[in-house]
């Protein structure tokens, strides 16, 4: 059977990776993994991803709006700047409030990602959300 959709994941978070992993593999998404921004577009660049699960605080506060930059408006991902980007943060488990996005206030020159979901992810709004944006990619 063929895969729904190729997802990568870009998280520094092993345990979320792992919890993450098996929720997409399970409803039959091809799963593949970076720990941090430079290996996540290296890997989107290789195997082209139909979507892209993107953690915004790894290695640096803000790894997450670096890379989602680079994506959508470096020369050299021109081809893939169109990849859906599910934003993903446990910002507001940890601080109590969130980042916003245009939905809410101008973020400047900052992309906007496709969506965003507050960790801990719940796996059926996880599975709704995905499928959607894999279908948008396509």
């Amino acid at each position: 059977m063929a895969a729904k959709g190729k997802i990568l994941i870009v998280d520094d978070d092993p345990d979320f990776v792992k919890t993450t992993k098996m929720i997409l593999m399970t409803d039959g998404y091809e799963i593949l993994t970076a720990s941090d921004g430079k290996e996540g577009l290296k890997m989107l660049r290789e195997t082209k991803p139909d979507l892209v699960m993107l953690d915004i605080m790894m290695e640096s506060l803000f790894e997450g709006f670096s890379f989602l930059g680079t994506l959508r408006t470096s020369p050299d991902f021109e081809e893939l700047k169109g990849t859906p980007i599910l934003m993903v943060s446990s910002v507001k488990t940890d601080t109590g409030s969130r980042f916003s996005f245009g939905y809410e206030e101008d973020m400047g020159d900052i992309p906007e990602p496709d969506e965003y979901m507050d960790k801990p992810l719940k796996p059926k709004e996880l599975l709704e959300r995905v499928a959607r944006l894999v279908g948008k990619g396509k």
